[in-house]
């Protein structure tokens, strides 16, 4: 019995850390950014800038941005344009023009492109984490 209950956490485990993921690993697509850079340019270049810069009243979405962000989940950055921008209309964004957004603000920072789209679902957010520095990952064997 008590392998067996071994045997179940290593799997656990195992599934777990494969399932882990990180903004470095692509978690957007480029048609997916492009979209979301139109959306900011409409709801949020105002404020923060055409280029994300931001102004001395209104914080920058790069640079200074990336580790004020870093060891959240991507669901966290999301609620928080979800609940809180635009100023003025906040909510007013629909789920999937806050996560094109998302990926807006990721490829501007660097973070790459991958083959799949960014999901609405904060679920799927809560799997991927901000990081502000690519992790090196250990070599399988």
């Amino acid at each position: 019995m008590r392998k067996i209950i071994l045997g179940l956490v290593v799997s656990i485990v195992a599934v777990g850390s494969a399932h882990a993921r990180s903004v470095w690993d692509g978690v957007y697509t480029e048609d997916q950014a492009a979209r979301g850079a139109t959306a900011y340019q409409q709801n949020c270049g105002r404020c923060h800038g055409p280029e994300l810069a931001g102004t001395f009243e209104v914080p920058p979405l790069v640079g200074r941005f990336v580790p004020y962000w870093s060891g959240s989940t991507l669901d966290v950055l999301v609620d928080y344009i979800t609940h809180a921008m635009p100023l003025g209309r906040t909510g007013s964004l629909s789920p999937a023009t806050n996560t094109d957004i998302t990926a807006f603000i990721l490829k501007s920072n660097g973070f790459p492109a991958g083959p799949k789209e960014l999901s609405a679902q904060g679920v799927d957010q809560k799997a991927i984490t901000f990081d502000a520095t690519k992790k090196k990952r250990a070599k399988k064997h």
